[in-house]
């Protein structure tokens, strides 16, 4: 039973009671909105002298694979041209013509 009230809750039905139960707030007091909630975790991060920053970046969380692949190309780029440099040494050397 429990687990289909749990499923038919909305997201935000889940976000507020989840908050009201980290605070021990009762359901005698109606629901807080958005702003009271966000004004209530700082000053509880601030009463715990914890700094709140928020969310870091998302660079910072999922860095990009771009220049990591850019290297990679970069390097194999760098060792084709010095096989082909080496090549074209080599056959050059074997259709040098002898006197």
């Amino acid at each position: 039973m429990k687990e289909d009230r749990e499923s038919s809750l909305t997201a935000w039905e889940r976000y507020v009671s989840a908050k009201k139960a980290a605070f021990g707030a009762d359901d005698a007091n109606e629901p807080l909105s958005l702003e009271q909630l966000e004004e209530a975790i700082a000053q509880a991060a601030a009463s715990a002298g914890i700094p709140e920053t928020g969310m870091p970046p998302r660079a910072e969380v999922h860095p990009v694979k771009r220049s990591q692949l850019s290297r990679w190309f970069y390097l194999t780029l760098v060792v084709l041209f010095a096989l082909l440099v080496a090549g074209l040494f080599w056959w050059g050397r074997e259709q040098q013509i002898s006197p």
